[in-house]
């Protein structure tokens, strides 16, 4: 008899929610066909999301929904049709899904992923106008020069060696210093934790799209968000213990360090012990803050330029051009863009991560991706830079 109720109250549950998704679907764009019950589209579902929504845009048109699991999405292929989610009803898009490992890597305090409110405003006006704003770019330049010098001074002792350079892993480099920096005051190393945490945001976890499954973890997921959590925890607790430190034994000292420019942290400290603050925040919003603007900053910014010199290297003729309008603006003069001086400075010869037993440079690098929030490439970037003629004299090699 247990066993009977038990199998009715199944099939009843599977009934009821299959009617509650058609009454919804019929208020939504046309979605592909069959979405099944509990798991609606997520078997269509390939290794890289944003591939398998192109092709499934190829076979419903540009404006479709889909359901992975309990979860309704709507799905935009061209910019006329993003316009009208994300600016014309910007207020009903505005809010992302908070995964499990989206909520605990960020102590559920995150700018990126706050709901549209008092928080979201104070927070987001604060970085513009002390992170982001004219005043800091500009006290950030000489620091960002800084790293930008140090890669392209390694470059040119690997051409000098003719050595190989993992480009993968020196733009990581490059950009979480520059952004530890900006932010902490000081060079954190970072990297591992970071791309863990992209890695981990980009990946599907079936217990935050079926709601059956919401309080299982089948994926092994826990395990490897608290060990992120931990690493990250016990990096930025000793950043933040070390500088309140420092602004103990400088509360009173009357010394012209007060009036320079601060770092993004001190910035957040001061609003935490500011009791008149216009919106009160606490430790665990500045260690959010810190997580947003590395995972923000550090993994896109080196996947993206990554990119950007892969599609040059595979495309001669564009790269070609980009040089010449380059000398035509600046002549032998440096270039203060790092992608710009990249170029300027060196060629490259390729070698593929296929190719490396061989250690036979080819012509063509491969453009596989692989499955992440950034999108990065499936193998690293491993290439022998070489000086090209007239630039190897450029001040900023030397």
């Amino acid at each position: 008899m247990d066993l009977q109720f038990l199998f009715s109250f199944f099939v009843f549950g599977l009934l009821f929610l299959f009617l509650v998704q058609h009454h919804q679907q019929r208020r939504l764009p046309p979605c592909p066909q069959p979405c099944l019950p509990i798991i609606g589209h997520l078997y269509l579902l390939g290794p890289l999301v944003h591939q398998t929504l192109h092709r499934l845009s190829l076979r419903c048109g540009p404006f479709f929904s889909l359901r992975f699991g309990s979860v309704p999405c709507i799905v935009a292929c061209t910019p006329h049709h993003a316009k009208r989610l994300l600016q014309a009803n910007e207020l009903s898009f505005i809010h992302r899904i908070e995964t499990a490992a989206v909520k605990r890597l960020t102590y559920e305090s995150s700018l990126a992923f706050a709901p549209y409110g008092a928080y979201w405003r104070f927070i987001r006006k604060l970085s513009m106008n002390e992170l982001l704003g004219t005043r800091a770019m500009n006290h950030f330049q000489k620091l960002r020069a800084q790293e930008y010098d140090s890669l392209l001074k390694l470059l040119a002792r690997r051409a000098e060696a003719g050595e190989a350079i993992n480009m993968t892993e020196e733009l990581l480099k490059l950009t979480n210093n520059v952004i530890s920096r900006m932010i902490l005051g000081e060079a954190v190393e970072a990297r591992e934790v970071v791309r863990g945490v992209t890695k981990i945001f980009g990946e599907f976890n079936v217990s935050d799209f079926i709601w059956l499954f919401k309080k299982f973890d089948f994926q092994g997921f826990g395990k490897r968000i608290e060990d992120l959590f931990h690493s990250f925890d016990t990096l930025v607790e000793r950043v933040i213990s070390k500088r309140l430190e420092m602004r103990k034994k400088e509360k009173g000292e009357d010394d012209e360090s007060t009036t320079k420019l601060k770092d993004f942290l001190d910035i957040l400290l001061d609003c935490v012990e500011d009791e008149s603050s216009e919106l009160k925040i606490n430790l665990v919003h500045v260690k959010a803050l810190i997580m947003d603007f590395f995972t923000a900053g550090t993994d896109t910014t080196a996947a993206a330029t990554e990119w950007a010199l892969v599609e040059l290297m595979n495309n001669p003729m564009i790269m070609q051009k980009a040089r010449d309008e380059i000398y035509s603006v600046v002549a032998m003069q440096e270039v203060p863009a790092l992608l710009g001086a990249i170029i300027q400075c060196f060629d490259f010869k390729v070698l593929p991560s296929s190719a490396e037993t061989d250690h036979v440079p080819t012509a063509l690098l491969d453009v596989d991706e692989r499955p992440g929030l950034t999108a990065p490439r499936a193998h690293d970037l491993v290439i022998f830079p070489s000086a090209r003629p007239n630039h190897s004299q450029l001040k900023i090699l030397h």
